[in-house]
Formats: C-alpha cells, sequence, structure tokens
C-alpha cells in the first residue's frame, strides 16, 4: 500500500510538471505568433511587448528570435538593444539562419544609426532626445554643505587636537605648554576643502555633470525634434 501511494504522488508530480511544461509552451507559441503577426502589419510597439512577454516566461527561446526581436528593437528606436540581440543571433546560428542575410543587412542599419549617434549633439548614444537635468537645471553643479567639515567652514586642528596648545614633556618629566604654531591657539584652522565658505560646488550626481539627461523620444539628429 505505501508504495502504491508513492507511486501515485510521483505519477501527480510528473504529470503537474508535464501540464506546466506544455503550458508554458503554448504561452509561448501564442506570444511568438503575436510577435509576427504583429510585425507584418507593421505594429512594431506590439511586437515588442510579445516578444518581451515571451522573456519573461524564462525558457529557452525559439533560435530564430533574436534576429526578430532585434528587427523589432531597431525599428521601435532602441539600437543599442537590437545591436546585442543581433549579436546574439550571429553567435547562436551563424550563416546557418534562416535571416542571415536580413541581419547583415539590419546590422548596417544599426551602425549606420549608431554613428549619427555618435556624432549628434542632441542625443545619447543610444539615440534618445538629451533635454536639461531636472536635478541641476542645466547648470551642470550644485551647491550642497560641505562633508569635509560638516557645513562648519572649521575643523579641529590636528596638531594639538583642538586644544590650542602643545604640551612637551622634559627631561625631568616637567610639562611645558606652548600655543600651538598650526592653529595659533584656536584650536580649528580653516576647512582646507570649502576654504572657509561651508559650502562647495559639485557635479550634479543625476547628470555627471554634463546638464543633460536623456529623454524617451527618439532623436531625429536635428536641432528641432
Amino acid at each position: 500500500m505505501k508504495y502504491y501511494f508513492l507511486g501515485l504522488i510521483s505519477l501527480f508530480l510528473f504529470t503537474s510538471e508535464f501540464s506546466f511544461a506544455q503550458g508554458q509552451k503554448e504561452t509561448l507559441n501564442f506570444h511568438y505568433e503575436s510577435a509576427q503577426k504583429a510585425m507584418n502589419n507593421g505594429n512594431y510597439e506590439e511586437a515588442n511587448i510579445q516578444f518581451r512577454e515571451i522573456l519573461k516566461l524564462g525558457v529557452k527561446l525559439p533560435s530564430e528570435m533574436p534576429y526578430l526581436f532585434a528587427k523589432t528593437l531597431f525599428e521601435v528606436g532602441q539600437y543599442q538593444n537590437s545591436q546585442s540581440f543581433l549579436e546574439k543571433y550571429f553567435e547562436i546560428m551563424g550563416k546557418a539562419g534562416i535571416y542571415y542575410k536580413n541581419a547583415e543587412e539590419l546590422k548596417k542599419l544599426i551602425d549606420l544609426q549608431l554613428n549619427k549617434s555618435l556624432s549628434c549633439d542632441f542625443c545619447d548614444f543610444s539615440g534618445y532626445r538629451l533635454d536639461s537635468c531636472v536635478t541641476c537645471n542645466g547648470e551642470k553643479q550644485l551647491l550642497k554643505k560641505c562633508d569635509y567639515c560638516e557645513g562648519k567652514g572649521k575643523v579641529s586642528c590636528t596638531a594639538c587636537s583642538g586644544d590650542g596648545v602643545l604640551i612637551q614633556l622634559g627631561t625631568m618629566g616637567n610639562r611645558s605648554y606652548k600655543t600651538c604654531h598650526q592653529c595659533k591657539g584656536m584650536g580649528f584652522n580653516i576647512c582646507p576643502v570649502c576654504e572657509g565658505e561651508k559650502e562647495l560646488y559639485t557635479y550634479c550626481p543625476n547628470c555627471l555633470g554634463s546638464g543633460l539627461t536623456s529623454t524617451e523620444a527618439i532623436c531625429n539628429h536635428t536641432e528641432n525634434n
């Protein structure tokens, strides 16, 4: 009886795993066919959505999908992502791929677009339009409290530890006190970082000092997008 129930459990687990795998396959086929249909209709935004649904499944991709996705990404203006998937297609399929010649032509188009982006002053390397950084308003830097002195403009003297005097021991153990030569008895020095201003300008962390950040708009490589 014990082995009978163990057999039933094993059969149940096997059936469940098979059903799950079968369900994934059907879902993959649905999205794959929907993506290709959208491409044929010129609806690359929809194709992009369908391909990304396939990626979410975490299953082995159809062998020709990297090219189809690369083509879709190119059409929606995601040139760097397109290049990545096209390289994956060449790596997997080589010259044996059904779309090998198409992939060669697509590679030329991608390179052309990326070269335009490299020489364009109005977009980033991926071809997305640049706009003024909202953090620094295009100023490239921000005025902030000095971290070194915590906005005080002065720091404790390192020579006398802020006491203002230096203690020296004589040969007989006697102590002598002298005014600290570094801080002139004040116990502190002007902050060497902000030079006593308490604040200082630093590169904007959002745009890394460029004054510009990427938008979601595809650049047409002219002054007016």
